[in-house]
């Protein structure tokens, strides 16, 4: 039974955080490029290419479109709920995966407190609730380096560890490309240098790990390819190799950097892998100054890998040219690891009579405000800005507040720092549950995806044989159901198609007017403006005179 209290523990805590609300929001971001080729996928029986806006889509290996796809299937239905339920179950494998490699790393406590930290991560928190590859691909990134580490820790043998790593490295490149190696190898190789294990690195099983790693996804890229070849006309002629290099070399162009976002870039990576990088860099330097010559080589070992290799390539992606804070996502686990670790021989090494600092107590006075600053704005919003949604959301904050209450008091007895952890969580599962009850509903009220697709499917009635022609990244259209298809070609128009939705200004061609009337969409029937106010025109299918 104590064993199984840890996995509870996580369970309890990532349904409190990933699940309410999960489905009540529209699309959003890049969302309905992940979704709508995992629908064609299903439509067409071909999971091997993706396609989206009737085109191959090879920019993004297909592991996101491939779970989507599956949720799909096993859910019988396609809704936000089940596009976006994969991410928060790659987010609950990897705090099970943090649950058994803190018990290693940190004893006892580390079950709890690493996956705890990984959930309450705010880049974790942000991508986990979405149907986006940054979920999958923290995730599966972290399952392969807190693998790796919780592995060498225990002393395993270098072939189980590495083949181990090889293989989620190897998911992982699935559904991002091997983007991660850099993180991992800054921290495996401080680490290992610092316990004079550097040769480790010329090992025959970690050859065969990096082979794995960068090799797993080969096999999709050469039926993708034959796939493209078999194409009568691909419309995206560039192959895989030139666009993922295309890629590569836009992040590394001078050109492209944003000196209005650029020098933000380092404190918008420090937001997403927050309050845990914070709670490692207050820890860090009393550390060195303190406790640090008491430690066990490989103690020190694994804490300076874990610090300088996270800051090293942390900053090394933070400083490209186009550089994105969610590049440094796979950060998260070593990050969280590395303030559990400190935490964890602070701890160790602290009198029953100084065990908690000041700055704890502080701690547990800002998360008692927040919540209870949650709970006046649960009460008050809804009925400023949505009277109509003011009775439920009301009916959920105060029916649950009791619940918080109680659960704060016991938390605030729980000795430091087991207390930090606990808070923390509870904070951010009161978030969640305050988004999905009041901000939500308001939201609701003001959407911009959904209402083009309600206009049309008001035209053409429920579930219609549509075709989008020409569309764009246009997320409404997952909103028209599971018969709209993306056609790039009037080659393309299938017979039973009903209707045709396609960008206004395309209709402007005389010579597309023309081959639209001969395949028979010939009568518009409704002009739409999408979120961003471009105009999306409706064709009726009539029979030919």
């Amino acid at each position: 039974m104590p064993r199984l209290l840890p996995l509870l523990a996580v369970l309890l805590a990532w349904s409190a955080i990933y699940l309410p609300g999960l489905g009540n929001m529209e699309l959003k971001g890049e969302e309905g490029r992940r979704i709508l080729p995992a629908r064609r996928m299903i439509q067409s029986g071909d999971y091997i290419l993706p396609f989206s806006e009737g085109k191959p889509y090879h920019r993004k290996p297909p592991l996101i479109n491939w779970s989507i796809a599956a949720s799909f299937q096993a859910l019988h239905q396609e809704s936000e709920f089940a596009a976006r339920l994969p991410s928060a179950l790659a987010v609950l494998l990897l705090a099970l995966t943090a649950s058994w490699a803190g018990a290693i790393l940190a004893a006892a406590p580390g079950a709890y407190w690493l996956p705890l930290a990984i959930l309450t991560t705010i880049g974790t928190i942000e991508k986990g609730r979405l149907a986006e590859i940054e979920a999958i691909y923290l995730s599966l990134s972290g399952i392969g380096i807190l693998t790796w580490l919780a592995l060498w820790y225990r002393g395993s043998s270098p072939t189980s560890r590495w083949l181990w790593t090889g293989l989620w490295f190897g998911l992982a490149s699935l559904a991002k490309g091997p983007l991660f190696l850099p993180f991992f190898y800054a921290i495996a190789t401080v680490t290992l240098w610092q316990n004079q294990q550097r040769r480790e690195l010329r090992h025959p099983a970690h050859l065969l790990g990096l082979a794995l790693s960068l090799f797993l996804p080969l096999p999709w890229v050469w039926a993708a390819r034959r796939h493209l070849a078999a194409l009568p006309l691909d419309p995206s002629p560039s192959s895989q190799t030139q666009v993922w290099l295309n890629q590569i070399l836009k992040r590394l162009d001078p050109a492209a950097i944003d000196w209005h976002s650029y020098p933000w870039g380092p404190l918008e990576t420090l937001l997403l892998l927050s309050p845990w990088a914070l709670v490692a860099a207050f820890l860090w330097l009393p550390a060195r100054r303190r406790w640090w010559p008491d430690l066990l080589p490989k103690d020190r070992a694994l804490l300076l890998g874990l610090g300088w290799g996270s800051l090293a390539s942390g900053l090394a992606y933070a400083l490209l040219p186009e550089a994105h804070a969610r590049f440094q996502l796979p950060l998260v686990a070593p990050v969280a690891l590395l303030a559990v670790l400190l935490l964890h021989h602070w701890q160790r090494r602290q009198t029953l009579f100084a065990l908690e600092p000041p700055a704890a107590r502080w701690f547990s006075s800002l998360v008692r405000f927040l919540l209870l600053l949650l709970l006046i704005a649960g009460v008050t919003l809804p009925w400023r800005f949505s009277p109509a949604t003011m009775i439920p959301s009301m009916a959920i904050i105060l029916g649950l507040s009791p619940l918080l209450w109680l659960l704060a008091i016991r938390f605030a007895r729980i000795p430091w720092p087991h207390r930090l952890f606990a808070e923390t969580t509870l904070l951010a599962a009161w978030a969640m549950i305050f988004k999905a009850s009041v901000v939500m509903p308001i939201m609701r009220l003001h959407q911009d995806i959904r209402p083009p697709a309600l206009a049309i499917l008001a035209a053409t009635g429920p579930e219609p044989h549509l075709l989008a022609l020409y569309p764009g990244p246009q997320p409404f259209l997952f909103y028209l159901g599971k018969n709209t298809v993306e056609i790039a070609s009037i080659r393309q128009v299938t017979p039973h198609a009903t209707h045709l939705v396609i960008p206004s200004a395309r209709l402007e061609n005389p010579d597309l007017r023309a081959r639209l009337d001969r395949v028979g969409f010939r009568d518009p029937i409704l002009t739409v403006p999408d979120d961003d106010g471009t105009p999306y025109t409706l064709l009726r299918r009539t029979p030919q005179p």
